[in-house]
């Protein structure tokens, strides 16, 4: 019980053997780097096996966009672990409350700004892409709905490098392999069984994103001791 209770704490990294504190630390980042790319593969493999080719096709095509976003958030991210991580280990409480709210809110006016912008994209960007016409309906279709639930993904990323910058890395793999765990059953349930096709899995990894990222959130709620959870720019 104390074992869980360390890996799931956020973790003074100046304390300790550096080497181990490193260790630790970056083997759940590594898993969940390529945990976080089995979204769109495991929508791959469930279009490609019950709908058939076209639509495996249409998911693959809107891969390069997605990864764009992905790397987006991702980049933004470990530049919020680097803010938080130097608050953190200086005991800067109220300078760490800040960044952590103004990621939240910025995330958030982020989120708004994709999804107006995303769906009044798509065509232009599928038709740069060279995206066949005979894919390019449910290419489009599986976009329009992850960018509109963009904010799973946006949060997930964003929040767990939060974690990560607090020395807790392993939560953020937990609730990521969750989601992963999660996006799999729903991406089953809508295509095997009601036949939502392409448009079941997009839904299917817009709500698992939107699962983990409700879980980072509920992590840092109650990790108040450390900072004040509160919006600003």
């Amino acid at each position: 019980m104390n074992l869980l209770k360390k890996l799931f704490a956020p973790t003074d990294m100046t304390e300790g053997v550096p080497w181990k504190k490193i260790a630790l630390f970056a083997i759940p980042m590594l898993i969940g780097n390529i945990a976080q790319q089995l979204y769109n593969t495991v929508d791959s493999i469930v279009v490609g096996k019950y709908v058939g080719d076209n639509a495996l096709a249409a998911v693959g095509s809107a891969g390069p966009v997605l990864n764009l976003l992905l790397v987006l958030f991702i980049g933004i991210s470990a530049g919020a672990s680097i803010m938080v991580a130097q608050y953190f280990g200086a005991r800067q409480k109220e300078e760490l409350s800040s960044t952590i709210g103004s990621c939240i809110t910025l995330t958030a006016v982020s989120c708004v700004v994709i999804m107006i912008a995303g769906p009044l994209l798509t065509g232009p960007l599928l038709r740069l892409l060279n995206t066949p016409e005979s894919i390019f309906s449910w290419c489009a279709s599986y976009l329009n709905i992850l960018f509109i639930g963009i904010a799973g993904m946006a949060y997930y990323n964003i929040l767990s490098g939060i974690l990560r910058g607090l020395g807790d890395s392993v939560s953020a793999l937990v609730y990521l392999l969750v989601a992963t765990f999660l996006n799999i059953v729903l991406d089953l349930v809508f295509v095997a069984v009601f036949g939502m096709g392409v448009a079941g899995v997009a839904l299917a990894t817009a709500i698992a994103q939107a699962v983990s990222s409700l879980m980072c959130l509920n992590r840092l709620v109650h990790m108040q001791e450390i900072f004040v959870l509160h919006k600003k720019i």
